[in-house]
């Protein structure tokens, strides 16, 4: 399978996974700090954010060594996150540093055609240093409806999206104060779970987002602060693994009828793990700090990640997109 890194050092690059390593296939792409990627469900084309004061989305063709298929301003500052509509109509943007949430329409074609909406968030939370105002950190697509994540006001708000890319605020779910929800996944069981960073947490949400519990990210205290990143779900949806940032490591849940359930916990084989991903029986971390990314092989059965092993260099990689 081909996958794609990114790295704030400015450059997204093409790879192989053949049997737990990474064989790079070309010369990389150059642009300002994508920090984030996500792909058109059915074309060949990638969308990357520019995580800058001046925030913007590019649009690349990837079956033409990268040609350009659009450049549009987010309309706020330091995008971090994309999600594309399963229809592939539309792009939502999360501006972390300004608290917004874009939209912008897609051609048919997969090409940027212009942002339709921008829609400003407010709020605060206890964390002076973190949550001085709104910071929009993920977005979610799900037929016509929009979750954003706010770290900055411990929220997940909820948006209806129009045929013609107008978001329409539906409800507000309210996170613990001062957890810093960053990042959520949808398990197939309707329930949802999402990575607390300033709470270095855990919190399970029932379908309607009621909130049924929290618990810690890791199972192992971290000497220092830890801030878990990226959370995803096994293929069979009977494992969640969490990165943490900080404490170095993946944690692995099973994923009971009711709760979480701790079963493992191992190094990265680097420093700061800000984004994995999963393809078959293979764990990637992008380690931003220590500028590698590690593989680690998953036990089919137990579920649990070993051996971790440095497979790239790559400076300050900031996501992984399997294609």
């Amino acid at each position: 399978m081909r996958v794609l890194l990114s790295s704030y050092a400015g450059q997204i690059a093409v790879f192989e996974l053949e049997e737990q390593n990474l064989r790079p296939i070309g010369p990389p792409l150059r642009t300002p700090a994508p920090s984030f990627l996500a792909v058109h469900p059915r074309l060949p084309i990638v969308y990357a954010v520019s995580e800058v004061d001046d925030g913007a989305v590019n649009a690349f063709r990837l079956d033409d060594g990268f040609a350009p298929a659009g450049h549009l301003s987010t309309g706020g500052s330091l995008p971090c996150h994309l999600a594309v509509t399963p229809d592939g109509r539309h792009l939502a943007c999360a501006n972390y540093g300004s608290g917004s949430v874009a939209v912008f329409a897609i051609e048919p074609d997969g090409a940027l055609d212009r942002r339709t909406d921008l829609v400003q968030h407010t709020g605060f939370g206890p964390r002076a240093d973190r949550q001085e105002g709104p910071h929009a950190h993920h977005v979610t697509v799900r037929d016509d409806a929009v979750r954003a994540v706010d770290l900055g006001c411990d929220a997940i708000i909820h948006y209806g999206l129009s045929a013609d890319g107008q978001l329409t605020q539906r409800e507000i779910t309210h996170a613990q104060p001062g957890h810093g929800p960053r990042h959520l996944v949808t398990h197939p069981s309707g329930r949802h779970f999402v990575a607390d960073e300033l709470a270095s947490a855990i919190s399970t949400y029932d379908a309607s987002f009621k909130l049924l519990g929290s618990q810690p990210a890791t199972m192992v205290s971290a000497e220092v602060d830890n801030y878990p990143s990226e959370l995803v779900l096994s293929p069979d949806g009977r494992f969640l693994y969490v990165a943490n940032r900080g404490n170095d490591s993946i944690t692995t849940f099973a994923v009971g009828e009711s709760e979480l359930l701790p079963v493992d916990e191992i190094a990265t084989g680097g420093a700061w793990p800000r984004h994995i991903a999963v393809i078959g029986d293979t764990l990637l971390v992008a380690n931003q700090h220590s500028g590698t990314i590690t593989t680690l092989h998953l036990d089919q059965e137990t579920g649990v990640p070993r051996s971790a092993k440095v497979v790239v260099e790559l400076e300050t990689p900031a996501c992984i997109l399997p294609l």
